[in-house]
């Protein structure tokens, strides 16, 4: 989400429109980015479960807020800030009333 808003933002402040893997690149890199850091938080994250004897229900919470919510977050965005840097208001398809 960084990355490509960080991009994004630049462009659009230059008036540049992107291809579409220049535009779609950093979001890949996100995703990328998101899962070397999940993979580095696995083995800590199992070992607190294992010693709290957490139960079903707690464990799927927990992974539900530390895995699924932020990956939601970082790649939603990240693609709202790819699909901006990409638009182009050119008018067409507007109605001239």
């Amino acid at each position: 989400m960084i990355l490509s808003r960080t991009l994004a933002k630049r462009r659009i402040a230059r008036g540049e429109r992107p291809g579409w893997f220049a535009a779609w690149g950093p979001v890949l890199a996100d995703a990328v980015i998101l899962l070397l850091v999940f993979a580095l938080l696995w083995s800590p994250l199992l070992t607190l479960i294992y010693v709290m004897q957490a139960g079903t229900g707690v464990t799927i919470l927990v992974f539900f807020l530390v895995y699924f919510v932020p990956t939601q977050v970082v790649l939603i965005l990240a693609s709202l800030w790819a699909a901006r840097s990409r638009w182009r208001d050119d008018g067409e398809g507007q109605s001239g009333a």
